[in-house]
């Protein structure tokens, strides 16, 4: 069995990390794109911020607050005063030995030529309760159509199937090997966010 490394090589690893996350955002206003990147960990962590309720007048009350808005506060260093939008994350999936990493953004000037459309169709192939639940059920180690189908809230296998193929059409899963299903890395992240999204 392989040996955990130490701390301080997690630690080195992780600074690494960073610090090519930071030179990649700051190399290019387009479209910031950092893979699914995989590292070995053995510990598990969370990081839950809530952040307090803004008024309507939000004015410059995150930019006060460097403890809530952390990575705000990053944004605007890495972006400057004209900013853009950003999302990030690192998660072990359940079930899961590697977490996955993932980082997207864009600055205000590319956020300005996007056609809110484009989204239409991956975000319409989320638009069912039901495929939601099979995503969740996939998500938490659930692989094949013959295990979906024993709960019952997903339908027959004919209805099961029609929602996989749909969600595999707009990148959400996809085959792992014969007959399994699974997330691909580099939609974990997003997933999550759109529900993190629409649960808070």
């Amino acid at each position: 069995m392989e040996q955990l490394p130490a701390a301080a090589e997690r630690l080195s690893a992780l600074e690494r990390r960073v610090a090519e996350l930071e030179a990649a955002a700051a190399a290019s206003v387009s479209p910031q794109e950092v893979g699914a990147a995989q590292e070995n960990t053995d510990e598990e962590s969370a990081v839950a911020a809530e952040a307090p309720a803004l008024s309507d007048e939000v004015g410059d009350a995150p930019t006060r607050d460097t403890e809530t808005f952390w990575a705000l506060h990053g944004l605007i260093d890495q972006l400057g005063e004209e900013g853009g939008v950003t999302y990030t994350g690192y998660t072990t999936p359940p079930g899961g030995t590697d977490p996955v990493a993932w980082q997207m953004g864009l600055n205000s000037a590319g956020l300005a030529q996007i056609d809110f459309a484009e989204a239409a169709g991956s975000l319409a192939a989320l638009g069912h309760p039901v495929r939601l639940q099979l995503l969740q059920a996939i998500y938490e180690g659930t692989s094949t159509v013959a295990e979906l189908g024993k709960d019952e809230r997903f339908g027959t296998s004919g209805q099961i199937y029609h929602h996989v193929h749909a969600l595999a059409g707009a990148g959400w899963l996809e085959s792992a090997r014969r007959g399994h299903w699974r997330v691909p890395a580099q939609r974990v992240i997003p997933l999550l966010t759109l529900v993190l999204i629409g649960t808070h």
